[in-house]
C-alpha cells in the first residue's frame, strides 16, 4: 500500500540492439555544470528553501545547472551528496541496487524536492529524457540549526509571516511575555524532582498513586505485550520496578500530557486541539514501534518525543480562541501554526527543562531534510513516524519521495528498508493500536 512506488522491474532478455533499458552512461552526453540564473519566484517554490531562507538570501544563492541526454547518469548511488539537485526539465529514474525505484518528472510536485539530501546518494539517478538539473549549495540545510535559539524572545520569521496580521498580533504578545504557555503537568514535575533527588521507589509510588488514572495506565502498560511480564502485575510498586525509573518518568509525562488538551475553549478550538492530540498519539505510537524495530533509540523516549513534536500548536490555538470571533482569517492562523509551531514547541520544552535532544524535536521535525547526526537518532524516528502517519491519512497532503529523506537513508543497513517498511508497520498495527489505546482512553 505505502510502497506501490517501488515496483520490482521484471528481468527480460536483451540483445546488443535492444535499447529498451537505460544504456551505460559512458556513451551519453553530459554538459558540465555552469552558472545559471533562475527566477526567484520559482526558487521560492523549492523545498525546503522557503522554510529556511529569506527572498534576499535566495537571490544570493550560487546556482549551477547541467544537462543530460537520455540514459546519462546524473549521480551514482553510494557517492557523496555535494549539493542539492533539482530536476527542472525532463524525467529521471531513481534506481535502487535491486533494480526497483521510481520516476520523477519535472512537472510534478515531487520535483520541488531535492533528488537526494543525505550524506550519500541512496539511488542512482538516470536521465529518462533530455534533462536539466540545477544545483544549490547543500549548506542551506544547515541554516536551520543555528537560526533559532529558544528563549531569546526571537523567532525566525519568514516574509510571508511579516504580512500576516494574526502573526503580528501573536508575536507582540510573545515578545512582551504575555503569551499563555501551558504549565508542565504537576505529577510529572513532582516525579522528575523525586527521581533527581534519588528518592526510594516507595516514594515514587506515592507520587504516581496521586493520580489513579495514571497509576492504572502504568499497570496496563506493564501487562501489555510490549513488556510481556512473566506473571501479571497488579500494583504500582511492581509496575515501576519492572519498568524502571527512566521509563516510568517518560510514561508518566506522556500520560499526563492529555490534561493539557482539556480546555474551556470554544467547540471549534476544542475540536482542533483534540485533532492535534490525536495526530500526536498516532506519531507517538509509530515512533515507539519504529524505535523497537531499528533498535537505535529508546522506544519509550521515542513515544514521548512523538507526543511532544507538535506541542507548539497548543498556545497558538488558545491565543486565537481568546480573540474576538472573526478577528482574523482562518488561513492566517493556519499559516502561523505551520510556520512557527516548531519554534514555540522548543520554547515550551526549554521552559519545562526537558533535555536538549527532546526540546529540539518540535523544531527539527518541521523540516523533512533535517539531519544532525550520521546515525539514526530520535528526531529521525519522529520524522519517519510523522511521514508514515501522513501517508496513511485519507487527507491528500503532498509529500517528498521518502527515498530523498536523510532520515530514511540512514536505515539502509537497518531492518526497515523501502521494500518492507510499510509491511512491517502493517504487521505491527496491533502494537500501534495497543500503544494508542494508552492515551485515547
Amino acid at each position: 500500500m505505502f510502497w506501490n512506488i517501488f515496483k520490482k522491474k521484471q528481468p527480460k532478455q536483451t540483445s546488443r540492439n535492444d535499447k529498451s533499458n537505460f544504456p551505460i552512461a559512458s556513451d551519453k552526453k553530459t554538459i558540465e555544470p555552469k552558472s545559471f540564473n533562475i527566477p526567484v519566484s520559482f526558487l521560492k517554490r523549492l523545498m525546503p528553501l522557503a522554510q529556511l531562507l529569506t527572498e534576499n538570501e535566495i537571490q544570493k544563492l550560487h546556482i549551477t545547472a547541467a544537462s543530460f541526454t537520455p540514459g546519462a547518469i546524473v549521480f551514482n548511488r553510494g557517492t557523496e551528496v555535494e549539493s542539492l539537485a533539482y530536476i527542472v526539465k525532463g524525467n529521471i529514474f531513481m534506481e535502487a541496487d535491486n533494480g526497483s525505484g521510481l520516476e520523477i518528472n519535472a512537472h510534478t510536485f515531487k520535483a520541488l524536492y531535492p533528488l537526494s539530501a543525505g550524506k550519500l546518494h541512496y539511488f542512482t539517478a538516470i536521465a529518462g529524457s533530455d534533462v536539466t538539473v540545477i544545483y544549490l549549495p547543500k549548506t542551506i540545510l544547515q541554516s536551520e540549526q543555528s537560526a533559532f535559539t529558544p528563549l531569546d524572545n526571537k523567532l525566525k520569521i519568514s516574509e510571508t509571516l511579516q504580512d500576516n496580521p494574526f502573526f503580528n498580533h501573536f508575536y507582540q504578545h510573545f515578545i512582551e511575555g504575555e503569551l499563555q504557555i501551558p504549565s508542565f503537568p504537576d505529577i510529572a514535575l513532582k516525579l522528575r524532582k523525586a527521581i533527581q533527588q534519588d528518592c526510594e521507589v516507595a516514594d515514587i509510588v506515592k507520587i504516581v498513586n496521586m493520580d489513579p488514572v495514571i497509576s492504572a495506565k502504568l499497570i496496563q502498560v506493564v501487562n501489555s505485550p510490549i513488556y510481556r511480564p512473566i506473571s501479571p502485575i497488579s500494583n504500582c510498586f511492581d509496575a515501576i520496578n519492572r519498568l524502571g525509573l527512566t521509563t516510568t518518568r517518560n510514561l508518566v509525562t506522556a500520560f499526563s500530557m492529555k490534561n493539557l488538551t482539556k480546555s474551556e475553549n470554544s467547540p471549534a478550538t476544542k475540536k482542533q486541539i483534540q485533532y492535534n492530540w490525536l495526530q500526536s498519539i498516532k506519531v507517538s505510537s509509530i515512533s515507539h514501534t519504529l524505535a523497537q524495530l531499528t533498535k537505535k533509540t529508546d522506544p519509550d523516549e521515542a513515544l514521548l518525543a512523538g507526543l511532544l513534536h507538535n506541542i507548539g500548536v497548543l498556545p497558538i490555538l488558545i491565543f486565537a480562541d481568546n480573540l474576538p470571533k472573526g478577528a482574523y482569517q482562518p488561513s492566517d492562523i493556519d499559516c502561523c501554526i505551520n510556520e512557527i509551531h516548531g519554534q514555540i514547541g522548543s520554547i515550551i520544552l526549554e521552559k519545562w527543562e526537558f533535555p536538549n535532544k527532546l526540546r529540539q524535536i518540535p523544531l527539527q521535525s518541521t523540516n523533512w531534510f533535517t539531519s544532525t547526526t550520521e546515525d539514526i537518532n530520535l528526531n529521525d524516528i519522529v520524522l519517519l513516524a510523522k511521514y508514515h502517519n501522513i501517508l496513511a491519512s485519507p487527507e491528500k497532503i503532498e509529500l517528498p519521495p521518502i527515498i530523498t529523506l536523510p532520515a530514511f537513508q540512514k536505515l539502509e543497513t537497518q531492518p526497515l528498508t523501502p521494500q518492507m517498511s510499510l509491511q512491517i508497520l502493517h504487521d505491527a498495527k496491533q502494537q500501534i493500536a495497543e500503544t494508542m489505546s494508552f492515551f485515547s482512553r
